[in-house]
């Protein structure tokens, strides 16, 4: 097989498997390693895929995240928007699960201002969510507990993850750093999957509150897929198109604000 037409495939064959590792490729396609790697060099250097540890990935796939202070910056209008209309969705009474997000902190900032409750118990798994909540005393914060991701103001381990385990909510309203048409909400850090996991397992309502920027995107961690999402809400930029595909794979209500 020539140089070229391998590398071809072995692209196909990454973009198919969303993973692969570099001892799977050289055994599919019964090359040594070493040339697996030249092959994948060429083909990082050339931007069509990313070198993870223990394989490779497609280019598209997202590996990392802007840090809290640019995150917590991008889109703010509309995660302000978005922060506010979600907080109608909260009724007196419930008990909700907040996820930890700068999309989250702004609703836990509505919540804050709100007055469409008399009680309210959040749980959440954010620090700097905690601090906005506990200037509303109609609204009992409960914090999950854990290790403290220092530039995120997240909880998260294996403490964060006993205390989901063991909660029955009526909502869970969920940050993502990508959402696609294929694989759902996904996420680059495996680390971070199970807390969300257990958020998600605890609720009878899914909720996810996203701009539009995230949508579209895929990390390498699938966490819930479209058809397992109750509600979506973003804000008006997001494609007609891909808002139609949404709905088609099984989400069942989308609010653009």
């Amino acid at each position: 097989m020539l140089t070229e037409e391998r590398r071809t495939k072995i692209l196909n064959k990454i973009e198919e498997n969303q993973f692969i590792s570099v001892n799977e490729l050289a055994r599919i396609f019964a090359v040594h390693e070493t040339t697996i790697r030249r092959d994948l060099d060429e083909l990082e250097e050339q931007g069509l895929v990313s070198r993870i540890h223990g394989g490779v990935v497609p280019v598209s796939i997202k590996r990392d995240e802007p840090d809290f202070e640019d995150r917590a910056t991008e889109c703010l209008d509309e995660k302000n928007r978005i922060g506010e209309f979600a907080a109608t969705l909260v009724k007196d009474g419930e008990c909700i699960i907040l996820d930890s997000g700068t999309t989250t902190l702004q609703l836990a900032k509505a919540l804050n201002e709100g007055g469409h409750y008399q009680t309210l118990t959040v749980v959440t798994n954010d620090v700097n969510i905690a601090s906005v909540l506990r200037q509303n005393r109609r609204i009992t914060t409960i914090v999950t507990g854990g290790t403290l991701f220092h530039d995120s103001f997240m909880l998260n381990g294996q403490i964060t993850n006993e205390t989901l385990e063991k909660l029955d909510v009526d909502k869970v309203f969920l940050a993502t750093p990508a959402l696609n048409i294929d694989k759902g909400l996904t996420h680059f850090n495996e680390l971070l999957v199970p807390a969300k996991v257990n958020m998600i397992k605890a609720a009878k309502i899914r909720i996810v509150v996203t701009d539009h920027t995230k949508i579209g995107h895929r990390a390498l961690y699938t966490f819930l897929p479209i058809n397992k999402m109750d509600i979506l809400v973003t804000d008006v930029g997001l494609d007609l198109t891909i808002e139609e595909q949404l709905l088609e794979n099984g989400l069942k209500k989308i609010f653009k604000v």
